[in-house]
């Protein structure tokens, strides 16, 4: 089972966040919609579920091609990719326990090292890409345009220079935070910036330095046990800092779910009371109660006894 604590070398540098978080609303691929009503919150909780089965507390949840076609599915691009991404990740997660945990006595030093090389690998790269997967999906359900995150790698979207801004007169463009962007309406900017965000920028600059260039750690055969003996400690520690990660994550897609169930909720009420289409077109601020002038007294029909 993983912990939700480590302290060794792959603890995080603690760090100062300058990027600035943008002002932000709902767009309608907020939702799921079945022809003019709202029926579901258009992403899946990956965070929040990942965290679980790693801890052992829960199922993924896994979407695959065929649900694309179901009536009432979620078109959230990045709710697929990010089910082949968490699926990755816990393949990659049993499969580093059970090498590390099993002994042989036809073990190659060699291999065994090579092994070692490979499973860690994936491990730090499924779980840099599942992080960027998550925060690419809560984006998506927001007015922010695809273009500005979809190239983002998971260093830049928790720190990237402005890019609406150019350069002037010799300055630079102020940075951004996306992430830092999501949390702030929920009152989730200091955990963030203190915590979640050190662990993701450690797991990205393991990544990068390991993984995505060309270099990579050098081979050191020893005993097979020695080898597998690393692996066991150095994932573990790694997917410690994730279950950190994933418990601020996790945070704000129940508050971002919580918001969305009930805006929608209330949209429909107002449609079921006669509200015309041409009248929906509502600017839906995160965190803040969804106003409208007829709310009222389509809620109290709703509840009045029949």
């Amino acid at each position: 089972m993983i912990s939700d604590h480590t302290v060794d070398d792959f603890s995080p540098p603690v760090r100062e966040w300058h990027g600035t978080h943008h002002e932000w609303s709902y767009g309608p691929q907020a939702f799921i919609w079945n022809g003019a009503w709202i029926t579901g919150v258009n992403f899946v909780s990956f965070a929040t579920a990942m965290r679980r089965w790693m801890q052992q507390s829960g199922q993924l949840t896994i979407l695959v091609k065929e649900h694309r076609t179901e009536e009432r599915a979620a078109t959230n691009p990045y709710s697929y990719g990010g089910s082949a991404i968490a699926l990755m990740l816990s393949q990659t997660i049993n499969e580093y326990h059970d090498y590390s945990t099993s002994d042989s006595p036809s073990d190659d030093p060699l291999y065994a090292e090579a092994t070692r090389l490979r499973l860690f690998n994936k491990v730090l790269l499924h779980s840099a890409r599942f992080c960027e997967v998550v925060i690419k999906q809560l984006l998506y359900c927001t007015q922010v345009p695809q273009k500005r995150y979809e190239p983002l790698a998971l260093g830049q979207l928790l720190e990237s220079p402005c890019p609406s801004c150019k350069k002037k007169s010799g300055k630079l463009p102020h940075m951004v935070s996306w992430v830092g962007t999501l949390a702030c309406p929920f009152r989730l900017c200091y955990e963030f910036d203190h915590c979640a965000m050190d662990h993701m920028a450690l797991v990205n600059t393991h990544r990068n330095s390991r993984v995505a260039h060309a270099g990579s750690e050098d081979l050191n055969p020893r005993t097979a046990r020695e080898s597998k003996d690393q692996l066991q400690h150095d994932a573990t520690k790694v997917l410690n800092g994730v279950v950190r990660m994933l418990t601020h994550l996790e945070k704000l897609e129940a508050r971002m779910h919580e918001d969305l169930v009930m805006k929608g909720a209330q949209i429909n009420l107002l449609k079921s009371g006669g509200l015309p289409p041409e009248e929906c077109n509502f600017q839906l601020e995160p965190g803040v109660p969804f106003e409208h002038p007829g709310l009222a007294e389509c809620e109290a029909r709703a509840h009045m006894p029949r």
